[in-house]
């Protein structure tokens, strides 16, 4: 039996659960396309038969979006080419002990779960993934791999305390582990479920999967440059993984611009924005960023980081609200072997020191729970931490950037932020302002997503037409930059013209336009009403013998008459 045949059953309890909670259908294949197991629906819709080339994509890939199926290249063959019942689909390859062992697909059958998939592609793939890497434990834990374990952790460790962007890739390409480096420098691609091809041309991609080894070779695609070194590593004279280095003296993207130049607009609130960060961003002041959500506070606080002498050192952002308090200090301080129940044997580097050198981010600042408030007031006044059960004091050099889109002064008030903290760490306050404040700055936004996405998807959309532009003046973007960028990615996944119309976007934007309309139609109508009132005041005169030769022109009551003129404030002359 395979690797995930052996724990078929935690499998099924655990996408089941998943299933339910993503409102979606889930199916586990083992890496010679053979279905292990799937939610009931997947099963009564697709049934057990598996189409290879699908899963093959994805073994190469590291994860795929079918979001027309049927029309898909890989789907020439499928028994279900010109009929199949799956609306979209994610696929994610499972990994474990540096290899790719299966895939996972998350399949919805509806209009309704396609709009909505679609219309949150990168949440999806982000559980999808954490999904993925849950079975992939699974595996793990039932093959007692604890060795095995370890020794991850000490490459990953190695991969760390390098500079130069690290990857390691399995035998099909897909990304197995990468150092911090690599996420910061590789930044256009996912790299947790990525593949060399989307990072390197395919026919350099071919010829590091037959074991050839490149020694500083320079290597372009899409505007990326670097000098690329690979090792093959073998086992029994089988090729299981390559190593691959990009040398960082010489890497960078080609005519790419940098973080500043990606906030879009030419506002002045955005322009002053752009001249802050270049200000900052040498300074060694901690900066609090502040904006409501989806303005933009991480690309801003990159941004900085960018621009600064640190950009060849690790930019590590932490979420304050995804990370449960209870395991909150060791994430962040990392911990010593021994220190708790189930600590991993050597250790933890936490958040905070893989950030040396480079710069620290605390996202979502507000959501920092009040027990660690303190020990990262100390960290902030002496640049030093102890890891957890360690008492040996570790010296830092790093620059604190925060965001939240809380109001910490009320926060203050009410006795949830201490007053001490935010006066350390928001020496500098930067505010990213709101769409509504520079609706100037909305149109460029969406067209630098839509090409952005006219790049990386197979779209013959190329423009909004008039009505969608006024559209997106006049609505309210409450999510921002982001409600931008996912209203922009919906239209461009159901969009099938050159031209986005209204009926491409979301229901909710198609029922703000009707709404528009009506109030537009209605205002014409009241215009030109007034203007024919005021034509035959014109004509007949202000007095009663003359409202009364224009209420019946009208067709209307003389009250009639009088209420429309104190609605419309054209009363005219006292009556005679």
């Amino acid at each position: 039996m395979n690797r995930l045949g052996e724990v078929k059953q935690p499998i099924e309890r655990l996408i089941n659960g998943a299933a339910n909670a993503l409102k979606a259908e889930v199916a586990v294949f083992d890496s010679g396309s053979n279905l292990i197991c799937g939610t009931p629906v997947y099963l009564k819709k697709k049934g057990k038969a598996v189409h290879s080339p699908s899963i093959n994509e994805v073994m190469n890939y590291g994860s795929v979006l079918v979001n027309t199926p049927g029309e898909m290249q890989t789907c020439v063959g499928c028994r279900f080419k010109d009929n199949c019942p799956a609306t979209v689909e994610l696929l994610c390859c499972i990994k474990a002990d540096g290899a790719v062992i299966g895939v996972v697909t998350l399949t919805s059958f509806t209009r309704e779960g396609h709009a909505r998939i679609s219309g949150n592609t990168q949440t999806y793939l982000d559980a999808l993934t954490e999904l993925a890497g849950l079975i992939g434990g699974l595996v793990r834990s039932r093959e007692g791999l604890a060795q095995t374990g370890s020794f991850e952790m000490l490459v990953q460790e190695a991969f760390n305390v390098s500079r130069d962007p690290l990857l390691l890739a399995d035998s099909n390409g897909v990304i197995t582990q990468y150092n911090e480096a690599a996420a910061h420098s590789l930044s256009f691609c996912r790299l947790s479920t990525a593949s060399l091809r989307h990072i390197l041309p395919e026919t350099t991609v071919r010829k590091v999967l037959r074991g050839i080894v490149f020694q500083e070779k320079e290597v372009s695609m899409g505007g990326f440059r670097a000098k690329l070194t690979t090792r093959p590593i073998y086992v029994d004279r089988e090729l299981m993984s390559v190593a691959v280095r990009f040398s960082d003296e010489t890497y960078g993207p080609e005519n790419q611009p940098d973080y500043v130049s990606r906030i879009i607009g030419t506002s002045p609130e955005t322009q002053q924005l752009q001249r802050m960060i270049r200000r900052l961003a040498d300074s060694p002041t901690p900066i609090l960023i502040c904006g409501e959500t989806g303005t933009g506070k991480e690309l801003a606080a990159r941004a900085i980081h960018e621009q600064s002498s640190r950009r060849k050192y690790p930019f590590v952002a932490v979420n304050c609200s995804s990370v449960p308090e209870t395991l909150f200090e060791s994430e962040l301080f990392g911990y010593e072997e021994g220190a708790f129940t189930g600590a991993k044997k050597g250790g933890k580097i936490g958040k905070i020191e893989m950030a040396q050198g480079g710069t620290l981010f605390l996202d979502e600042l507000g959501e920092l729970p009040l027990s660690m408030q303190p020990k990262l007031l100390r960290v902030l006044q002496e640049y030093e931490l102890e890891r957890v059960g360690s008492a040996e004091k570790i010296p830092l050099n790093i620059r604190v950037i925060a965001a939240t889109n809380r109001d910490l002064s009320e926060m203050i008030a009410d006795g949830r932020f201490r007053a001490d903290l935010y006066y350390r760490i928001g020496v500098i306050n930067l505010e990213v302002p709101p769409l509504r404040q520079r609706t100037s700055d909305i149109l460029p936004i969406a067209a630098h997503c839509l090409e952005s996405l006219r790049q990386r998807m197979n779209t013959p959309v190329k423009r909004f037409d008039e009505q969608v532009e006024r559209l997106f003046l006049s609505y309210e973007w409450r999510g921002n930059v982001r409600e931008v960028q996912n209203v922009v990615e919906y239209t461009v996944n159901l969009c099938e013209n050159e031209v986005v119309t209204v009926e491409d976007l979301p229901p909710s934007m198609r029922d703000r336009s009707g709404r528009m309309q009506a109030a537009t139609e209605k205002k014409l109508l009241q215009i030109e009403e007034q203007k024919r009132i005021q034509d035959l005041l014109d004509q007949f005169g202000y007095t009663l013998e003359g409202k009364t030769q224009i209420a019946k022109a009208l067709g209307i009551s003389l009250r009639t008459l009088y209420r429309k003129l104190e609605r419309l404030g054209t009363q005219g002359m006292p009556d005679n």
